[in-house]
């Protein structure tokens, strides 16, 4: 019977610890004139946070754009946040740190792509929450 409760408390205790490791991260695809563009986002709470971006042609080829900037924004609220400009890493992946959200609720995040003088808008959704 000891051993029996033993076994319980040790697949709780492991349990609990892989439920304190669940993914908080945000991943999601838009689609601009051009572009296929998709954000991740290493987690949806406050603090600095790290934004990949994506960005492929409607063929899916890699864009090496001249610049991609996040714009995260609140609309409801008249809340913005300071634009960031992503780095590139290579095969159309960009990266940018910071902290992008101030607020609970949805926000906007707007990623701007430029190439050849032209801008195309790609705006994502993500619920930003305490947990």
């Amino acid at each position: 019977m000891r051993r029996l409760m033993g076994m319980i408390a040790g697949v709780l205790l492991i349990g609990a610890l892989l439920a304190g490791c669940g993914d908080s991260g945000f991943t999601q695809s838009a689609e601009t004139g051009s572009y296929k563009v998709q954000l991740s986002l290493d987690d949806t709470r406050f603090g600095e946070r790290t934004a990949t971006i994506e960005v492929r042609d409607k063929s899916g080829k890699a864009v090496q754009a001249d610049a991609v900037v996040l714009a995260p924004l609140m609309e409801s609220m008249g809340m913005v946040s300071p634009e960031q400009a992503a780095q590139p890493l290579g095969d159309g992946r960009y990266q940018a740190k910071g902290e992008f959200f101030n607020m609970l609720g949805e926000w906007e995040v707007d990623v701007r792509v430029s190439l050849g003088g032209n801008d195309e808008v790609a705006r994502f959704k993500v619920p930003v929450n305490a947990q």
